[in-house]
């Protein structure tokens, strides 16, 4: 066994949230420009008088992720860390690196807001100075491979492994992410090393191979989506480790996926979680374009964070915010924003001297789907499946001015809740739409959405996406079992 080598937990979201509002650039006397940087540089720095601080700039895009850490070199520097934004926002500041076992060392991890130039302004904690090396790493926006609840996926780390990325969606569940080590070897050998980030990019959790058979992590019900990055801490070892992903009721028994392996089997290990609250819900009124939000009061609060993500996981700038002392919040969607929907909303409750973990955590699901506008009351929608094969046609009424169609395929789960499973564009001109390979063989009930816009294009986080939602309309789609196969003479 390998004590230091358990997983660690940074703040939730909502706490990176609530750095962002309550600190901004500090003003220094001794203010200094480092330079430009670009992705994949290393750059050595240093501070020498107690006021001082130095201020790096690099080129960013929206929804690239970007890590920075810096770790001091020389003398007594505690690093302060700070993000800057384009628009002059502070997005996050850092003053230690929750996965590191060096104190004088800080990190920041966010998918960037925005395109342009961003600042990184460094000072050290205390007035500490000396020596530091500075690192940025990042990568545009990358392809995920989405985890489907209740199927295993086998990941095979190669040698000198390029790191791989997974993503899964918190449903209406908690939910569990089971990681079990299919490398044979004594005890354990394969060194994989795991990172799961939440949808703003702030690291949760690591978990390292080597130490067990198997980790997991629980996260609330509806608390956003996740991405789990695979790689190997030996670049010079190979290994495979199965991810799964299920709702807390429906994860398998401990080493389930290793019976018969020859191990010896153990008890589960404890889950990791993020918490959230039975009796603290989120809840709204939507009234055209504004969501009048509202929480019950939590006795030992002393404030609460309201923020908003799409369904791209990217957060809405204007969306977040600091409370205290009231319970209810009105958010007004921008129009262009609408396409950007299905919306999670979330808000945290903390307290003055509880720590950096928020004491409760709620989140709540917001769509325009069957909302109506002025200019469409709603549409009829229906979905008829081809005999014989998971495939179905769906078709709908013409909506007047629109200039495009998203449809929405989400599969029902046992519990109620949806899961969404794919999103399609269709023209404004069709009435009609063939689906094919967006039903998993999992699932046999499925809601399908069609909404009609009034733009086909500028909306979302890339400006690809319809904008001027009109109206949407639902339908449901069951897929009857084939049952068993009769053999006999052909009639």
């Amino acid at each position: 066994m390998q004590p230091d080598r358990h997983p660690h937990f940074s703040t939730f979201a909502a706490v990176l949230l609530l750095t962002v509002l309550l600190l901004g650039p500090a003003p220094n006397a001794q203010a200094q420009i480092g330079g430009a940087i670009g992705y994949g540089s290393s750059v050595l720095g240093n501070i020498t008088a107690a006021e001082q601080s130095t201020t790096y700039s690099f080129s960013g895009s929206v929804s690239d992720f970007v890590d920075v850490t810096i770790h001091n070199w020389t003398g007594t520097f505690d690093p302060l860390l700070e993000l800057v934004a384009p628009n002059g926002q502070a997005l996050a500041t850092s003053s230690a690196y929750p996965f590191s076992d060096d104190p004088l060392a800080a990190q920041i991890t966010m998918f960037l807001p925005q395109s342009g130039i961003y600042s990184l302004h460094i000072s050290g904690a205390q007035g500490t100075t000396g020596e530091f090396i500075l690192r940025l790493q990042g990568r545009t926006a990358a392809t995920m491979t989405p985890l489907v609840y209740g199927q295993p996926v086998a990941v095979s780390v190669p040698i000198n492994p390029t790191p791989q990325s997974y993503t899964f969606t918190a449903q209406t569940c908690p939910t569990v992410l089971t990681i079990a080590n299919l490398s044979a070897g004594e005890p354990f050998t394969f060194p994989f090393h795991i990172r799961v980030r939440d949808e703003i990019g702030t690291e949760i959790a690591q978990f390292d191979g080597g130490d067990a058979l198997e980790d997991r992590l629980k996260v609330a019900a509806n608390s956003g989506r996740f991405e789990v990055i695979v790689t190997s801490a030996d670049p010079l070892v190979t290994g495979t480790v199965q991810l799964l992903v299920t709702c807390e009721d429906q994860a398998p028994g401990c080493l389930a996926a290793l019976s018969g392996s020859g191990y010896v089997s153990r008890p589960c290990p404890p889950c990791l979680q993020i918490g959230a609250c039975a009796d603290f819900a989120l809840t709204f009124t939507l009234t055209e374009h504004t969501a009048a939000f509202s929480w019950p009061p939590l006795a030992d609060a002393d404030w609460y964070i309201f923020s908003i993500v799409d369904a791209f996981g990217d957060l809405l700038p204007d969306s977040a915010l600091l409370l205290e002392g009231t319970t209810n919040h009105a958010y007004t969607f921008a129009p262009a924003d609408v396409a950007r929907g299905p919306f999670t909303a979330y808000v945290s409750a903390g307290a003055e001297g509880g720590g950096s973990d928020p004491l409760c955590l709620a989140a709540v699901v917001v769509s325009f789907g069957d909302h109506p506008t002025a200019e469409c009351t709603g549409m009829v929608v229906g979905v008829d499946p081809v005999p014989g094969a998971r495939v179905a046609v769906a078709h709908w009424e013409a909506v007047t001015g629109a200039a495009a169609y998203l449809i929405h395929v989400y599969a029902s789960a046992d519990d109620g809740g949806l899961i969404g499973i794919r999103v399609l564009t269709a023209p404004g001109d069709t009435t009609s739409y063939h689906l094919a390979d967006v039903f998993p063989a999992e699932y046999d009930h499925y809601q399908i959405e069609v909404a009609a816009y009034a733009e086909a294009t500028g909306g979302g986080a890339f400006g690809d996406m319809p904008q001027g939602y009109l109206c949407a309309g639902t339908a449901d789609l069951t897929f009857t079992p084939l049952g068993p196969v009769e053999w006999g003479p052909a009639t």
